[in-house]
This record gives structure tokens, sequence and C-alpha cells, in this order.
């Protein structure tokens, strides 16, 4: 829970800075905006579908939650330096990829261990504590986008992504081998 908690704070609010992306990084009106945009939503849902239908088949789940979370981390610091449109695009993809990838692993190891009356609880508490403090997050994020420019407040975001993976791994080392 702290890991998807972890993302959820410092990585999942690279969504507030697109249109500061769209407009002054790669120079795009509300049509670029819009395709980045659904970029990230057309990679979750190739994402989803991949866990979906492997699911049964994925054996270390742990490690996959930890891949899925260290890719989200360091595409977001790529994504955050790259002044083409054209890759941006398939950074974000590939990002909102791993994000789904990282979140549905997490919800089967929970439901692995527990019934999954509890898992979902436990997920919704989660959701409920961590997303909901999401106006919050996205303040933050603006006052450090206002001071230090948003692509490297989304490039910070990542790497305390990857540092949270890189904690969970060590802290939980069972993730590892689940």
């Amino acid at each position: 829970m702290i890991l998807t908690a972890t993302l959820s704070v410092f990585g999942f609010p690279y969504i507030t800075m697109m249109p500061v992306f769209a407009r002054n990084v790669l120079h795009r009106g509300a049509g670029g905006y819009g395709i980045l945009i659904s970029s990230v939503g057309v990679g979750a849902t190739i994402g989803a579908l991949g866990v979906a239908l492997g699911s049964r088949r994925i054996r270390q789940r742990g490690k996959l939650m930890l891949a899925g979370g260290t890719a989200f981390g360091v595409l977001l610091m790529l994504f955050r330096g790259v002044p083409c449109a054209v890759l941006s695009v398939l950074l974000l993809g590939l990002a909102g990829c791993a994000m789904i990838v990282q979140q549905l692993t997490h919800q089967h190891l929970a439901a692995d261990r527990r019934a999954r009356r509890a898992a979902r609880a436990d997920h919704g508490v989660l959701l409920v504590r961590v997303r909901g403090h999401g106006a919050v997050r996205r303040v933050l994020r603006g006052l450090a986008a206002e001071h230090y420019g948003a692509p490297l407040a989304v490039g910070a975001g990542g790497l305390l992504c990857v540092l949270g993976v890189a904690l969970a791994a060590w802290r939980v080392p069972e993730l590892r081998t689940a």
C-alpha cells in the first residue's frame, strides 16, 4: 500500500501538468493536449488488457509490480526532458501502461494474500486516503511547477517514484520473489 501511495502522491499528478507541457514545452494547442492525455489512456488500456489476459500465467506478481512502478518513474523522468511531440506521446503511452500494470498487480497480490472482500476494503481505504487528497497533491505539484518549471516537477516526481519502489523492494523482500 505504501508503494501505491508513493506513486499516487509523487507520480500520478503528472497529468495535471499536461496543459503546460502541451503549450509551453511541445508548443501544441488543445489538440496536442488531447493527444497527450489520450496516449496515457491508450497505454493504460493496453496494460490492463495485458494483465487481464495474462493474469493466470503471471507467476511473480511482486516483481511485475516493482517493474511497473520503476518503469513508470523512469518514463516520467524521460518524458520531462523530451521536446518532441511524437516521442512524448510514446513515452506517455508507456507510462500509462506501466502505471496500470503496477496498480493491477498490487490488487492481485492483495487478493492473493487475503480474502477478496478484505482486499477490496483495503484498496478502498487506500483510494480514499491517497486519491482523496488529490487537490492537495495538485496544489503542491502546481507550486513546484511554478517555482521550478513543469519539466523539473514531473522529473522529480518520477525520481521519487523510483526511490519509493527501491525502498519497497528493500523493506518488503518478499515482493522480489512473490
